[in-house]
């Protein structure tokens, strides 16, 4: 498998647990978890994950050196080999930095929020509503008027920043 983006463009948001790949992917985590991964490349020191993203068919683990701090990008393909190991640079808010990716969800994005995330906020009826709204069909309008009054609960939970 060939691993398809820039690898000079990769960034994590530190606060919202966000990997941003290309300027144009945010990616929130599916696990969050602290396991060794390896030996930092630059001073061979212990490398701890923190969180897990699902990126193309590949997993994404954001990784801290245990030593020198230095954050990583390890890829694994689907039998979890190992791929790649990138460095990747922090941003302060992701939400601030990249506003137009975050508030234009589309599909494709909510779908990369956990349903244990959605579910805990908002009712099946809301999220049902708020899918059909990103995806353009009809949609009751109520449904949707109720998710967006817990969209800052939601926010403030999870560090997401929904603009359906």
């Amino acid at each position: 498998m060939k691993v398809s983006f820039d690898k000079s463009t990769l960034r994590y948001s530190l606060p919202n647990k966000l990997l941003c790949i290309d300027d144009n992917r945010l990616i929130p985590p599916f696990e969050e978890e602290e396991n060794e991964m390896g030996v930092c490349s630059e001073c061979a020191g212990p490398l701890f994950s923190f969180t897990y993203h699902n990126f193309q068919d590949y997993t994404a683990v954001v990784c801290r050196c245990g030593d020198c701090s230095l954050l990583r990008i390890i890829l694994f393909d689907p039998a979890w080999e190992w791929v790649g190991e990138y460095p990747v640079s922090i941003i302060d808010d992701a939400s601030q930095n990249s506003v137009n990716l975050i508030e234009s969800k589309s599909i494709s994005d909510i779908e990369n929020i956990a349903a244990v995330k959605l579910e805990t906020v908002f009712s099946p009826r809301e999220i049902e509503a708020m899918i059909q709204k990103s995806k353009g069909e009809n949609y009751v309008r109520q449904y949707l008027y109720n998710a967006r009054k817990k969209y800052s609960l939601f926010n403030e939970l999870f560090g997401y920043y929904l603009e359906i």
